[in-house]
């Protein structure tokens, strides 16, 4: 293939995998799909969540920050001026308010 031939070439197939994933995302936002557990709690930042750990324990608090491996979940339900920092890979499940009614 011809360096004149070849770069058109690779324009589009660039362009179709831009428009791929474009598209993906898109559908993704709408169908409101869940992702890791990371960033679900990111997309509660500021709210309140009740997380479920692996050995049944559950705590209830708002989103402060989330790292890497851990969550800060302030002002905790059941324990007044306590926070908690939790490792993500032991939750086992994250509830939240989606919608008013």
């Amino acid at each position: 293939m011809k360096l004149a031939t070849a770069i058109p070439a690779l324009l589009v197939s660039t362009a179709a995998i831009v428009t791929t994933a474009v598209a993906l995302n898109a559908f993704a936002e709408d169908a409101k799909t869940v992702g890791p557990v990371r960033d679900v709690l990111i997309g509660q930042m500021g709210k309140r969540v009740a997380v479920r750990l692996n050995g049944d324990a559950d705590i209830e608090g708002t989103v402060a920050s989330v790292g890497a491996d851990s969550v800060l979940l302030t002002k905790v339900s059941g324990k007044d001026f306590y926070d908690s920092v939790l490792i993500i890979s032991k939750i086992s499940a994250v509830t939240f308010k989606a919608r008013d009614k």
